[in-house]
C-alpha cells in the first residue's frame, strides 16, 4: 500500500480487456438484384475505398527494402526490430453485423513491415512487466499459435497447442503432450509440469491430469518447476499467502498449503482463499469465514456473502436482506459503512475504495477517510497503476487514486479497454458522442489526439492502431503515421 493505504482496510483491482487492433464496421457494398429470367454474371470483386477528396495521402516513410524482402508468413526474431506492433492490414471477409474480419500484420516502431497480414487475431498480455504479443494463425490445416516480445527479441512457436501468459509465466502445452512447459517473461525456458496449468499465484503452479476415475493435481514451485506435492481431489484454487482451498468430495473441503497438507474443515463449500482465509458455507446455507487453520472469523450466520476484492480479505455478509457488514478478516474488525446504503451489494475498488448508487441514482465513492458524488450511475476503470476513469452518460473524470482528486468533466464517451494489460497504459480511446469518431486521452486529462478516426487503441502506450476510411495503420502520439496499408475487401 502507498501513503494513502495505512488509513484504509481494503482494495480491489478492477480489470477488463484491449484488442490490440482497431476494429472498424464498414457496411457491406450493397449486391445487385436478379430481375430476369436469366442469370446474371456474378458481381466482380468490390473494393473499400477512400475518398480521394478527403484523403491524401504520400508515404512519409517508405518500407525499408532489407526488412521487406525478409518478411515471412511468420515472426522471425531480430535484435533491431525496437517494437513490434500489430495492425489491420487486409479485409478478408465481412460479420453478419456489417463489420470486417481482419488479417493482422506486424510492423516496427520505423514503419517497416516485418510480417505479411497472416494472423488472425493478436492479443496483447503482460508477464513481469513485460508486454508479449499473443499470436494466433488460422491455416488450412489448421489454427497455430505463437507468442512474442514486444521487441522481437524472441518468439515460441508457431505450433498446434495453446499458449497462456502469466503475470509471472508463460505456458506452452502442445497439442497431444501430456505435459505444460513453462517459460520465463525473457521467453527462455523453466522447465515441465505434468497436465494442464490451472493457476500459477503467489509463486506456486497448480496444474490438473484427469484419468478415467480421477482428477491429479500437481503443485510446483514456479521459479523451478521442482514438484512440491501431489494428491487427488477434485478441485484445487490458487494460492494466496502460503495456501488454497481444496474439494476433496461432495461436501467435502479444506485447506492446502504449498507441501500438499490439508486441513479439512467443517463446510460445504468454501470460496477462493485470499491471503489465509476463505469465505464459507454450512450445511444449513448460511455463510461464515474461516482462516486456513480451520477457526471460524465470522460465524455462519449469515444469509449471503459475497469477497468485497482481490487484494485484501474483505467480507459483505448480509444478516437480513435489509442489513449487512463488512468484515476485514485479517483484522477482525467491522467496516463503517455509509447509511444510506441500503444493504445493496458494494462494488469494490482500487485502493481501498468503494461506490454503491444512493436514493437518488447517483455513485458515491468512499473510503474511511473521504467521500466523492457523481451525476448519475457510474461505471469504473483501473486505467495506470495510480488513477481510474470515472465513465458517465455525459462523459469521463479522472479520479487520483493517490492524492484522492478527481479532474473535470470531459466530454467524450471513455471506450473501456478489453484487455488486463491495457490498466497500465496512461492513454484510453474516447469518442466523439456525436459523431462517432474515436481518439486519445491520457490519465492527466489532456487529449493526445483528436477524435478523428473511424476506430484506435493503444498498442503500448506510445504507438496506437488506427483506421480512418479505408486507410489502416500505425500512429504516434503527434498523430504522424508510421505505416498505413489500403484495405481492400470482397462482397
Amino acid at each position: 500500500m502507498k501513503k494513502r493505504a495505512a488509513g484504509r482496510a481494503a482494495g480491489m483491482v478492477v480489470v477488463s480487456a484491449l484488442l490490440c487492433a482497431a476494429v472498424a464496421a464498414q457496411p457491406q457494398p450493397d449486391v445487385p438484384q436478379n430481375t430476369g429470367s436469366a442469370p446474371e454474371p456474378k458481381p466482380a470483386a468490390a473494393e473499400l475505398k477512400p475518398n480521394t477528396e478527403d484523403v491524401l495521402f504520400e508515404v512519409q516513410e517508405p518500407v525499408g527494402i532489407a526488412r521487406a524482402i525478409g518478411m515471412k508468413d511468420t515472426l522471425t526474431p531480430a535484435s533491431d526490430y525496437g517494437q513490434i506492433l500489430p495492425y489491420a492490414a487486409k479485409v478478408v471477409g465481412w460479420k453478419q453485423d456489417g463489420t470486417p474480419v481482419y488479417r493482422y500484420a506486424l510492423a516496427d516502431s520505423a514503419g517497416e513491415l516485418v510480417t505479411n497480414p497472416v494472423y488472425t487475431s493478436v492479443e496483447r498480455k503482460t508477464c513481469e512487466d513485460q508486454l508479449i504479443w499473443l499470436l494466433t494463425q488460422d491455416t488450412g490445416e489448421g489454427t497455430r499459435v505463437s507468442c512474442a516480445a514486444h521487441d522481437g527479441s524472441w518468439v515460441l512457436g508457431p505450433f498446434e497447442g495453446s499458449i497462456t501468459v502469466n503475470e509471472s509465466c508463460i505456458f506452452v502445452q502442445r497439442t497431444g503432450s501430456s505435459v505444460t512447459t513453462v517459460y520465463g517473461s525473457d521467453g527462455k525456458i523453466i522447465g515441465q509440469v505434468n497436465g494442464v496449468v490451472s493457476s500459477c499465484t503467489d509463486g506456486i503452479i497448480v496444474s490438473r491430469e484427469s484419468t478415467e476415475d480421477t482428477t491429479i493435481w500437481h503443485i510446483s514451485d514456479a521459479d523451478t518447476t521442482e514438484s512440491r506435492a501431489t494428491l487427488a481431489a477434485v478441485s484445487v484454487g490458487a494460492f494466496s499467502d502460503g495456501t488454497a482451498t481444496v474439494q476433496l468430495a461432495e461436501n467435502e473441503w479444506g485447506f492446502i498449503d504449498e507441501d500438499g497438507t490439508v486441513t479439512e474443515v467443517e463446510a460445504v463449500w468454501l470460496d477462493e482463499s485470499c491471503d489465509g482465509y476463505a469465505l464459507a458455507k454450512d450445511a444449513e446455507g448460511k455463510f461464515g469465514v474461516l482462516d486456513s487453520s480451520g477457526k471460524t472469523v465470522a460465524k455462519f450466520q449469515y444469509v449471503n456473502g459475497v469477497q468485497c476484492g482481490d487484494e485484501l480479505p474483505l467480507y459483505q455478509l448480509w444478516e437480513t436482506e435489509e442489513e449487512c457488514i463488512v468484515l476485514s478478516a485479517a483484522m477482525g474488525q467491522k467496516l463503517m459503512l455509509p447509511k444510506d446504503l441500503n444493504a445493496q451489494q458494494l462494488a469494490a475498488l482500487p485502493e481501498s475504495y468503494f461506490a454503491y448508487t444512493n436514493a437518488e441514482g447517483n455513485s458515491v465513492v468512499f473510503d474511511d477517510l473521504v467521500s466523492f458524488d457523481f451525476e448519475g450511475k457510474a461505471s469504473f476503470y483501473r486505467q495506470g497503476s495510480e488513477r481510474m476513469i470515472v465513465a458517465l452518460d455525459d462523459g469521463y473524470q479522472v479520479f487520483d487514486l493517490e492524492e484522492a482528486k478527481v479532474g473535470k468533466l470531459r466530454p467524450y464517451v471513455y471506450t473501456a479497454p478489453q484487455e488486463q494489460a491495457a490498466y497500465e497504459d496512461s492513454v484510453f480511446t474516447i469518442t466523439d458522442p456525436e459523431t462517432g469518431l474515436q481518439g486519445i486521452g491520457d490519465t492527466k486529462g489532456r487529449i493526445v489526439l483528436e477524435p478523428e478516426y473511424d476506430s484506435i487503441s493503444s498498442a503500448d502506450g506510445s504507438y496506437f492502431a488506427a483506421v480512418s476510411g479505408c486507410w489502416s495503420g500505425i500512429v504516434d502520439s503527434n498523430g504522424d503515421w508510421i505505416v498505413r496499408t489500403m484495405l481492400t475487401g470482397m462482397n
